[in-house]
């Protein structure tokens, strides 16, 4: 926040502003507990994490149920589709018609998450290589991905990402957003520190947005977790927030989370 900002104290949420709370798992298995403004709009969950170890660099990108069928329609028209029945959830392995990309999804039940080639897909001896390095763990509340064995494979970059129609809301543990967030202390609030940060934006864009709250991201880090808030607005073709600077600040005093260890 603004230098005036950080030296006005510590600001108490509005009684009676509207919230939601849920409890939400993390790609790592996590329990994220989670309170969010209703002004801030009400999220879709999404996640992301990443794997390295020997003869290992893969990424995840986790998202609702259903998602992966733009694949074959959109992404890879024409995509050759394998589909293996695993415990609780589908292997599918899809396929660009020339082989140039290729993606493999766990679909869950509730929830499912994919990994992109670059390339052709693995053959089956590789299928089954990858697909004994991880666990995958779906539920109404998250689905966890997580290493068979973390002395081989390790997992990082772990992400909760809530996307509405007038926000995106990225939650990562306090720990690892820590060496992003500025060295000065920030302004105080129930959900811990809060500072604002300039977006990274085209020239046009940026132009749209300017003077108004969609041209910052509010970064609000607390004790086990830090979230990094984006309102969305005319750069993303929906019209400007009817929120004033001071409005969107009181709204964040009841963005609160809580990341199990």
């Amino acid at each position: 926040m603004t230098a005036a900002a950080t030296t006005a104290g510590t600001a108490q949420a509005p009684a009676g502003a509207a919230s939601t709370r849920v409890t939400r798992i993390a790609p790592s298995g996590a329990p994220v507990d989670l309170t969010h403004p209703v002004a801030f709009g009400e999220y879709r969950w999404y996640g992301n994490t990443r794997f390295t170890g020997p003869r290992t660099a893969r990424q995840f990108f986790l998202a609702p149920a259903g998602e992966h069928r733009a694949i074959p329609a959109q992404v890879l028209p024409g995509a050759r589709e394998h589909r293996q029945p695993m415990r609780g959830f589908d292997a599918i392995v899809y396929e660009a018609p020339d082989r140039s990309d290729s993606a493999l999804v766990l679909a869950g039940p509730h929830h499912e998450a994919t990994t992109w080639f670059g390339g052709p897909a693995p053959d089956v001896a590789g299928l089954t290589a990858l697909l004994s390095t991880f666990r995958f763990t779906d539920s109404e509340q998250g689905a966890a991905l997580t290493p068979v064995s973390d002395l081989l494979v390790q997992q990082g970059d772990v992400a909760l990402i809530g996307q509405s129609d007038r926000s995106t809301l990225l939650v990562r543990r306090s720990v690892d957003m820590l060496p992003t967030l500025p060295d000065w202390a920030g302004f105080a609030l129930p959900g811990g520190e809060l500072w604002r940060a300039g977006r990274v934006l085209g020239e046009q864009a940026a132009a749209l947005v300017a003077d108004t709250p969609h041209q910052w991201r509010y970064l609000l880090a607390g004790d086990t977790a830090a979230m990094d808030l984006v309102l969305l607005g005319p750069e993303s073709g929906l019209p400007r927030t009817d929120m004033a600077e001071q409005q969107v600040v009181e709204a964040l005093t009841a963005l609160t989370a809580r990341w199990a260890a």
